[in-house]
């Protein structure tokens, strides 16, 4: 922080992964990922890290959606960390990841915060585009969230897919090819509880939160991709006291 306002203070990139931090009129930074190499397939290995000093303030998400390949042997990684210090904000507010047929992912998020920082973690996934008559019949997801509040775990997540035909039961996703997971951990996490449920009312989206021990829990549950970024569109509008960054109005 420098009067008052989050700075960049360190930058490393390498590979296909860039960064870009356009010019906006917060006080705080909106920075974009950008995979060069258009998507990831087998054996392909992305890694993001970023950490936030005491204090400061962050946005960060992706150019556009990230396109899981086919692949033809071995699955692709993508770890991502996060080190919040004390009173620091971070919203990770990637847009969707689109798996297409027969790809692989294994998906890692590591984030650490302490008792008085704030953290909104996004994960928008869709099974195939609808639009270009894409049906899965054959994909490989593991997807790990872990999250450390003062070095104890705080909360967990772990979705694995092998089989997404088996999606089609009531108990799964009904039919349905978009799905969306919110969490925000935070000192106010659960006195926000009611704020969001009253926000999460759509026409062609499912949705539900839940919330305890310092963390709020929303999932989306849409027929594609498009009624999904929708109904994230409204909710992290509302919810957030800053503007989504520009590329999610693209």
């Amino acid at each position: 922080m420098q009067n008052g306002r989050t700075k960049l203070t360190d930058l490393h990139q390498s590979g296909c992964v860039k960064a870009l931090l356009p010019r906006n009129h917060a006080d705080r930074i909106d920075a974009v990922l950008i995979n060069t190499a258009g998507g990831v397939t087998g054996h392909d290995h992305l890694q993001y890290s970023t950490s936030l000093d005491e204090g400061a303030s962050l946005c960060l998400t992706t150019q556009t959606a990230e396109r899981i390949y086919k692949s033809p042997e071995g699955a692709g990684k993508i770890e991502t960390q996060f080190q919040i210090a004390p009173n620091a904000e971070l919203d990770w507010l990637p847009q969707e990841t689109i798996l297409f047929d027969e790809s692989a992912l294994s998906r890692k998020m590591t984030v650490k915060i302490s008792a008085s920082s704030s953290v909104l973690l996004l994960e928008p996934i869709v099974l195939g585009r609808k639009a270009m008559g894409e049906t899965l019949t054959q994909t490989q997801l593991s997807d790990q969230w872990r999250i450390y509040r003062d070095n104890k775990l705080a909360y967990a997540d772990a979705l694995r897919i092998t089989d997404p035909t088996a999606l089609q039961s009531a108990a799964t996703l009904n039919g349905n090819r978009a799905f969306a997971t919110l969490v925000y951990i935070a000192p106010d996490a659960e006195a926000r509880r009611d704020q969001i449920h009253s926000f999460l009312n759509f026409d062609a989206v499912t949705a539900a939160t839940s919330a305890w021990n310092g963390c709020l829990v929303t999932r989306f549950i849409a027929p594609d991709a498009q009624p999904l970024r929708a109904a994230l569109i409204s909710t992290l509008t509302q919810f957030r006291a800053h503007p989504l960054p520009r590329v999610w109005h693209m």
